[in-house]
């Protein structure tokens, strides 16, 4: 018993320091420059959601399991201490004590212990505490911030990847070297370019040639004049194609330059290129600057709901890897015997 309070001891103090550390990173991800890549926010929250379902699991005793998770949520009044984050906090722990209710009374009804199954009863409601709280947060956060309001900056570029760029593909054939990640972008202006230009002004046929020789030569000398003409003309053709090669791809960087807003040398993947500028253009759609204090508030709480309908999804498809951590730390646990599995003999009802 002393080493089981040891252990939950220390879970109560990981619990907390990582909640901190938490609702920090979401006050920093508003007013902190170049943080509203929410990549920490969310490594954090998802140590600290382990946390949770590491101590609804493991504390036997509920009293202090539900104090820890109050206080856990309490910090966040440390950086939005208002009113409503108040009320927020009591929302959220009521949605957070229910979940820690329905994950110990599914482990309960259970004959073998399988938290995986249990933390799934619990988890609509764990998402919905968390997601609605970091959004109070947030809404409050950026509602009293005086510089630029933005929503958090979530990394798209694996979507943008994979979906974005084959539905550009398909849509338009000119663009299927899209998919092509090793494209550069100077050997994508060189095939588009190719694709349209005509070159048959370039060819020349040796029938041309033939009719501009005078017939009273000879072969021998018909035939050298003609072997003349097509190295110069093969010379001449290259120079040009050379140049305007050069002039093609001077063009094309100026062009991509004035569209993605930064210098462009041709040696940058096209498919990073389009990637960067399709996620730029969504967060710059979402992350517009609001000078005006009466239109605030309404953005404000705009970008909070925004940020709840993302969050949660995510929630629910990290929870995959959570609970996966969460079941490995008790097979740890079991494994080193910290924790000892007991076998108990139950009596219930049936009817006959």
């Amino acid at each position: 018993m002393n080493k089981r309070k040891i252990i939950t001891g220390f879970w109560s103090v990981f619990t907390l320091v990582f909640a901190t550390a938490s609702w920090l990173s979401v006050r920093n991800a508003v007013i902190v420059p170049d943080s509203s890549t929410w990549f920490v926010p969310m490594a954090l929250f998802s140590i600290y959601i382990i946390l949770i379902c590491l101590d609804i699991i493991l504390f036997h005793d509920i009293l202090l399991l539900e104090l820890v998770l109050v206080a856990s949520l309490a910090t966040s009044a440390f950086f939005a201490f208002e009113w409503l984050q108040l009320l927020g906090i009591l929302i959220s722990a009521y949605f957070l004590f229910l979940s820690s209710r329905k994950i110990r009374w599914d482990m309960e009804l259970n004959l073998i212990i399988s938290p995986w199954k249990s933390m799934q009863a619990g988890k609509s409601y764990l998402l919905i505490s968390l997601t609605f709280l970091i959004a109070m947060q947030y809404f409050l956060t950026i509602r009293n911030f005086d510089g630029e309001k933005k929503v958090p900056h979530f990394d798209s570029s694996f979507i943008t990847k994979k979906i974005a760029i084959p539905f550009i593909a398909s849509v338009n054939p000119q663009f299927e070297v899209l998919n092509d990640e090793t494209l550069t972008v100077d050997e994508f202006i060189l095939q588009t370019q190719n694709s349209t230009q005509d070159n048959d002004f370039l060819k020349i046929s040796e029938e041309m040639i033939d009719a501009q020789i005078p017939e009273n030569l000879t072969p021998t000398q018909r035939e050298m004049i003609k072997k003349q003409a097509m190295e110069n003309f093969s010379s001449t053709n290259t120079q040009v194609s050379q140049k305007s090669k050069e002039l093609i791809l001077s063009i094309g960087h100026k062009q991509f330059s004035d569209i993605v807003g930064a210098p462009v040398t041709g040696n940058e993947k096209i498919s990073d290129v389009f990637t960067g500028l399709i996620n730029d253009k969504v967060n710059d759609y979402f992350n517009p600057k609001v000078e005006n204090s009466e239109k605030s508030s309404v953005f404000s709480l705009i970008l909070a709901l925004v940020l709840l309908l993302i969050i949660y999804p995510i929630g629910s498809i990290l929870s995959i890897a959570w609970f996966l951590t969460v079941k490995f730390v008790i097979f740890i646990l079991l494994k080193t015997k910290a924790f000892n599995v007991k076998k108990v003999t139950v009596s219930k009802e049936i009817l006959e």
